[in-house]
């Protein structure tokens, strides 16, 4: 995996080749195939170690339990879109793989959706435990809402499409929005 990072960062996933991973692993490209069915196989493996990436990121700014779910949620969003951007400003290759992988809608990009929508929903139940957050569907259901609304912060394609445009503090300010949202639904009446 290490080699096909390095290549990665060297051609871009455009222009990376099976032959490419198998030379710089010593390999013969019928070995590669023998762990991995297609270049796009291998690209997706790739895209899915850099994604898992981001999400321990995002998961290590969540661990105080003490908090309230409204920071852990914040601290969530911002935490990936933190991870993401950092993709975007310094390895610009990757971005951009993050970034097919999202609009093509990759298996790895179906499975990293999967995991930020368990992630951000067990946040959400447990803040309905609590009795800081009211929801008005199922914990899923309201998970893939935050989703939606943090697009500019969790999605790859968006994060390189609008890296420019929004500046850290905006981010921030972004995901603390859609988390005192939620807060404040709970305390209103009805």
């Amino acid at each position: 995996m290490r080699e096909t990072e390095r290549l990665l960062r060297i051609y871009g996933h455009s222009k990376l080749t099976v032959a490419d991973v198998a030379d710089g692993c010593g390999f013969s490209a019928a070995n590669v195939y023998r762990y991995f069915s297609s270049r796009r196989a291998i690209l997706d493996a790739l895209a899915s170690h850099y994604l898992c990436e981001a999400e321990r990121t995002a998961l290590a700014c969540t661990i105080r339990n003490s908090d309230s779910a409204r920071d852990r949620l914040s601290r969530f969003l911002t935490g990936l879109n933190t991870a993401l951007t950092a993709f975007s400003d310094f390895e610009p290759r990757v971005s951009e793989l993050l970034a097919d992988a999202t609009t093509e809608q990759w298996p790895c990009y179906s499975h990293y959706e999967a995991r930020l929508v368990r992630n951000i929903a067990k946040i959400l139940t447990d803040a309905s435990i609590s009795g800081e957050f009211r929801l008005l569907s199922e914990p899923e259901q309201e998970a893939r809402r935050v989703k939606a609304a943090a697009c500019a912060l969790v999605e790859p394609d968006v994060i390189l499409l609008c890296r420019d445009r929004y500046d850290v503090s905006t981010r921030e300010a972004l995901s603390r929005l859609i988390a005192a949202a939620l807060s404040n639904r709970s305390l209103s009446p009805g």
